[in-house]
């Protein structure tokens, strides 16, 4: 990135007009810095904006109660908390107080006005459920269970149920309990926890974040998923499925089930994604039940973004065998910056209580855990309820005889039929059972699954009404029904009832069942299992299907070499069941039938995958003789594949390997490609005449003579020629994958090589290109570092490779010192003074101007969208900042641009690696499991590195942010660019909409290629940028974070059928087929195409669909138009079946 901005840093202006601008007695930036909204309860309330149709009051606040964690109710309807004071640490020397706060409403007038603290003495309670007796607590290390034996209020009994849970993090440690459906209990761990636990069931072990399940009465533990960063949210639907969502991801509620695994995972091979990717980081779930709510609000899930002040709402749709998320009206924003709210819950009066942590601070290791603006006093209990509501005077479960139990199962309030049924389940006897079991016998629907729930929890499941259920219209309690049946089946009994299951209509029983195969783990139930491979799959089957066979690999895949009955599977089968093995046995069978003919040539692409993967050196000389038979459609696939083997693994043919060398005389282009790239990784001496031909002959593609080039340099005896271009002696267009090659031979050469180059080019972007090779080596900073000793570079260059060196993996100051002499620049102070952070927080707060800011924030020179999504649309490198004006102060912010190594967030920090050639790999780890490791680079590009090519692989201090950044930006403009992080995701400022406008395009901008393009749209028509035209030069842009792209920025095609025309397209995934509509404002002037179908552009566009990715393109006359700003909506049309998402 060339910064093309006055040489004057940022610091260098603070010290000069910073402090000088404020008042004179400073208190401007005391109070942008350290000022803190005022506790008054009332006063925060004022600032709450609550949805139509509901009402909010405060239940409970200091002294009552303070800094509250996680809560959850009793069957006598008293709301237990978990709080801490002392979180985020303890001071030296301070005694553990922490406590157990019960609260209750003892006259109904929606305010707590009875507080017990059940337990104190703590140290950082993180999680609590009332049950069997008592209080569950999860406290550091341990799962405790505390009791009242005496009866008054106070626990006296402590019993640890399970210990070894990991603490690294006061934050990550156990939290979230809940009780399942059955009477299991659940609960999570976050990304930096590793857990490691005996129990009578043996040793069980949870690395990063997941979900624990638990049955309280054996203690018998199981990991239930694995994954996400920090997941504070989990619900289960009335239906038994269960919802998580991430404190620190982006992607809104997670679908879980048994043994998903998400985002982060320990050692994971493969991960499932969220339902709304780019939505803020969420703490808490809940769905909402009753017919006393608002209209539209009873089966909505509600969840908090804690950062952005506010309660978000999403209403869920069955998609296949999961779900698609749509986010509605929020339930309650405010600008009150400490307004945090962190759980959520019904309560027993129909009303929601929100937990509110209260703390304008809620970073946890970015900011001073002595922060002097962290609040250790306050918190609050708010009560949402609908307006005029009065609930029906009831007993509460604990007072309420089995008649009356058994009547609150069939409630329309979630809440009174889960109190009801742990209850009943606390009251286990064997007259109650047989109750229980009548009373089942007579209900039907979701009555029937609440039944069949407690029968299960009183431990006593039966298989006649689970087979009624197993056999109902109903798809929801066939699938819930599926779940429940390793309780009341054998393994023959259940093999019978899952063979139904796994082939029936709906893909959300499918999906039950295949974890129910996957549990039994037989040859014959995963026989079964192939059936669901041949139905429709979506993301969450396929995942299951993958996982069940993945980890099963030992049963099946000796049946598939040696059983008739499995060698008859069809291809639709036996490609993915091979993508789930991991041994390179399973490519035999693959490709007996792909040279049969068996496999359809639309799935020869995967085949070649599979043994790109895991092939052998007998399956490399297949391949390479089916090449050397092949044509110019067959051949090229193949070569690629030979190619990826030889580069990644190492594997070559061992025989016949002289057709490289006619195939690089005379063949089509991309197979003389290949085969340059072939015979340098061969290493074919004989073909180095040919390879040289190819460099020299001018005539040639220069495509072609820069793999020639390259492959000369793994060859024997070609230095000369290979120095002489690096050197720019001759072929002047090869002199850059020259260079490259040289720096793979001799490195102290290349690198002189480079700094020459360096010291003659006016063309700043090729400074990256050159600087490339050697920052991707080991040893490469070194060798440059020597050739820069007495060189001189043009001011520009020595700025970009100062930028480089000090985004190296650790900071390279060496090479920063040899750019700086080189480029006679001074060198940049580190960091500011609190003095200075003082002033530029205060001239942010007095003088910045977001929409300035914004602009500068989209500047292609400063990358910031190429790292950082808003909405979910941008790079993935660094964190989604869509609220992290609300959620972090000015001077966080200020330190985060001018030392980032000082603000690596949870789940960002880089991973560097060196490969056993030498090579340097920096980037944030994507997946990490025991074969590879998947690195995000600061590109954006993910890179692949086998394990057994590392050398070596360690955490990093360094951010991918280069700390330069910033540095050089003009004052005024570095004030604008904090504004604009400042009011992202403030109530009033910058919103991210949830509605689903368009914010990830692609634009045709083809720079100095303008007037070919033109002429090939001038000549094709309009319609030809619908197509697949390799020759288009799309780039990735983003629209404003309001969700308008501007059309000045998009490059204008002149005289196109006598218009002027601009060109910009964006993807829309169609998870069902059916009608998808699109809203768009202001369609004067535009023409739309879907696929390569014109339709017309007006507010309103529908289109019918089928499943699958499909582009929309957007050509834009903008002499109609006159209108700069372009949005476009997916919307939701009444009546349709069609569900579609954006692709951000």
């Amino acid at each position: 990135m060339f910064l093309n901005l006055p040489r004057i840093s940022v610091l260098s202006t603070l010290l000069m007009t910073g402090i000088a601008a404020l008042p004179p007695t400073g208190a401007y930036a005391q109070r942008g810095l350290k000022d803190v909204p005022d506790p008054d309860p009332a006063k925060q309330q004022a600032s709450f904006q609550v949805a139509e149709g509901f009402a909010i009051n405060l239940f409970a606040a200091e002294p009552m109660i303070a800094k509250p964690i996680q809560m959850n109710w009793d069957t006598q309807g008293r709301l237990w908390v978990a709080t801490s004071e002392t979180y985020p640490q303890i001071k030296p020397g301070q005694a553990a107080n922490d406590k157990i706060v019960v609260l209750e409403d003892t006259n109904g007038d929606g305010v707590a006005d009875k507080q017990t603290v059940f337990a104190e003495g703590l140290l950082m309670p993180t999680a609590i459920l009332p049950g069997d007796g008592g209080v569950y607590v999860g406290a550091s290390t341990e799962l405790l269970h505390l009791m009242d034996t005496d009866g008054d209020g106070k626990a006296d009994r402590k019993r640890i149920v399970l210990s070894g849970f990991g603490t690294e993090d006061t934050h990550h440690m156990i939290h979230t309990l809940r009780r399942g459906p059955t009477g299991h209990i659940y609960f999570n761990q976050s990304i930096y926890t590793h857990s490691h636990l005996e129990t009578p069931f043996g040793a069980k072990r949870l690395l990063a974040g997941g979900t624990w399940k638990m049955n309280p009465h054996t203690i018998e533990l199981e990991v239930y998923t694995r994954g996400l960063v920090n997941p504070w949210g989990l619900a289960f639907n009335e239906w038994g499925q269960s919802f998580e969502t991430d404190g620190a991801g982006s992607e809104g509620i997670h679908y879980v089930f048994p043994e998903i695994v998400m985002f982060t995972a320990h050692n994971a091979e493969r991960t499932v994604r969220g339902l709304n990717p780019g939505q803020p980081k969420h703490c808490g779930l809940e769905l909402l039940s009753g017919d006393h709510l608002p209209p539209g609000w009873s089966g909505r899930y509600v969840t908090n973004d804690f950062r952005g002040n506010r309660i978000n709402s999403f209403e869920l749709s069955p998609s296949g065998s999961g779900y698609v998320s749509v986010q509605a009206d929020n339930l309650l924003s405010s600008n009150y910056v400490s307004f945090r709210p962190i759980d959520i819950l019904m309560g027993p009066d129909g009303a929601i209580y929100v937990a509110d942590w209260y703390n304008p601070i809620i970073q946890h290791g970015e900011v001073d855990f002595r922060d002097e603006r962290r609040d250790h006093e306050h918190g609050r209990i708010w009560r949402i309820a609908p307006v005029g509501h009065r609930p029906p005077a009831r007993k509460v479960p604990a007072d309420s005889d089995r008649g009356e139990l058994f009547t609150l199962l069939t409630s329309p309030e979630k809440w009174w039929r889960d109190a009801a049924r742990t209850e009943l389940a606390s009251r286990a006897d064997d007259a109650l059972r047989q109750e229980a079991l009548q009373w089942t016998s007579r209900q039907v629907g979701q009555s029937l699954l609440e039944g069949l729930w407690l029968l299960s929890a009183l431990g006593s499941p039966d298989p006649a009404q689970i087979d009624r259920a197993l056999t109902d219209a109903d798809p929801r309690l066939r699938a819930a029904a599926v779940r429940l049946m390793p309780e009341a089946f054998d393994a023959t009994q259940s093999l019978s009832r899952l063979e139904q299951a796994v082939s029936d209509a709906h893909p959300q029983v499918r999906l039950e069942a295949v974890h129910g195969l996957r549990r039994l783990a037989s040859p014959e139930a995963l026989l079964l299992c192939t059936r669901a491979l041949a139905a429709e799959q979506d993301v969450f089957l396929d995942f299951a299907l993958w996982r069940t066979f993945r980890e099963t690999e030992g049963i099946w895949l000796p049946e598939l070499l040696n059983n008739p009955r499995w060698q008859e599977l069809s291809a639709t089968v036996l490609i993915p069941l091979a993508k789930a093995a991991r041994s390179p046995a399973v490519l035999d069978p693959v490709l007996a039938r792909w040279r049969a003919g068996k496999i359809p040539p639309e799935q020869s692409g995967e085949v070649l995958n599979l043994v790109a993967q895991q092939g052998q050196p007998e399956h490399v000389q297949a391949l390479w003789n089916m090449a050397r038979a092949g044509n110019e459609q067959t051949r090229p696939p193949l070569l690629k594949t030979l190619v990826t083997l030889s580069e990644r693994r190492n594997l070559s043919p061992a025989e016949d390997r002289e057709q490289v060398r006619a195939w690089l005389i005379d063949a089509d282009l991309p197979t003389r490609e290949l085969a340059c790239q072939l015979a340098g990784w061969w290493k074919l001496q004989n073909a180095s005449q040919e390879l040289r031909t190819i460099v020299t002959t001018a005539s040639e593609p220069v495509g072609l003579r820069a793999q020639a080039i390259t492959a000369l340099a793994r060859l024997e005896g070609q230095q000369p020629l290979i120095r002489s271009v690096a050197k720019g002696e001759q072929l002047p267009e090869l002199r850059l994958p020259a260079l490259e090659a040289l720096a793979a031979v001799e490195l102290n050469l290349a690198a002189r090589t480079a700094v020459e180059w360096l010291g003659q080019t006016s063309d700043p972007s090729q400074v990256d290109r050159i600087l490339n090779p050697f920052l991707s080596r080991k040893q490469g900073p070194d060798a440059l570092t020597r050739a820069l000793a007495e060189a001189q570079l043009p001011t520009e260059v020595a700025i970009i490779g100062v930028r480089r060196a000090g985004s190296l993996s650790p900071r390279n100051e060496k090479l920063i010192s040899a750019f700086q002499k080189a480029g006679n620049l001074e060198p940049v102070a580190q960091g500011l003074s609190p003095e200075e952070y003082q002033a530029l927080a205060a001239a942010v707060l007095r003088t910045g101007n977001m929409r300035r800011g914004e602009q500068v924030y989209r500047r292609e020179n400063l990358q910031c969208l190429k790292c950082h999504a808003i909405g979910g649309a941008g790079g993935k490198v660094g964190p989604d900042l869509t609220s992290i004006g609300a959620s972090a102060p000015v001077d966080y912010l200020i330190e985060s641009l001018i030392e980032p190594n000082k603000k690596i967030k949870e789940g960002y920090h880089t991973l560097q690696i060196v490969t056993v050639d030498g090579l340097v790999k920096t980037g944030v780890p994507v997946l990490q499991n025991q074969q590879e490791v998947h690195l995000r680079n600061a590109e954006g590009i993910i890179e692949v590195i086998a394990t057994e090519d590392i050398e070596l692989s360690r955490i990093s201090p360094t951010s991918l942010m280069p700390g330069e950044l910033v540095s050089k930006l003009p004052r005024d403009e570095l004030i604008d660019l904090t504004r604009f992080l400042s009011a992202l995701g403030k109530t009033g400022e910058l919103v991210v909409s949830r509605q689903r406008y368009v914010r990830t395009w692609d634009v045709l901008n083809p720079g100095d290629q303008i007037a070919a393009v033109t002429d090939a749209i001038r000549h094709n028509g309009p319609a030809h940028a619908t197509g697949n035209d390799a020759g288009l030069p799309w780039k990735t842009d983003y629209s404003f974070v309001e969700g308008q792209l501007p059309v000045s920025s998009l490059a204008m095609m002149r005289n196109v059928d006598g218009l002027n025309l601009q060109f910009a397209r964006f993807y829309v995934e169609v998870i069902t087929a059916g009608e998808i509509g699109f809203q768009i404002e202001q369609p004067r002037g535009l023409r739309l195409w879907v696929g390569q179908q014109e339709v017309t552009a007006g507010e309103q566009v529908r289109v019918e669909l089928p499943a699958g990715r499909h582009r929309v393109t957007v050509a834009v006359e903008p002499a109609v138009r006159q209108h700069d700003l372009l949005r476009i909506e997916l919307i939701d049309l009444p009546g349709s079946t069609g569900q579609a998402q954006l692709v951000n």
